[in-house]
């Protein structure tokens, strides 16, 4: 009974640790497409400053 506990709290700990890896490089990765949106120049046109 002793090495099933073990082995069953090995497998969760397991699982919390890559549903942890997964949660935060989903945050790293939409991190970094914000940061490479935010690079993006806008474009001012004639239209634009017109309706100002």
């Amino acid at each position: 009974m002793n090495t099933e506990l073990k082995e069953l709290l090995l497998q969760g700990l397991e699982v919390t640790g890559l549903g942890l890896a997964g949660v935060f490089g989903a945050l790293i990765a939409f991190y970094i497409m914000i940061v490479l949106l935010a690079k993006i120049p806008v474009k001012n046109t004639n239209e634009n400053e017109n309706q100002a």
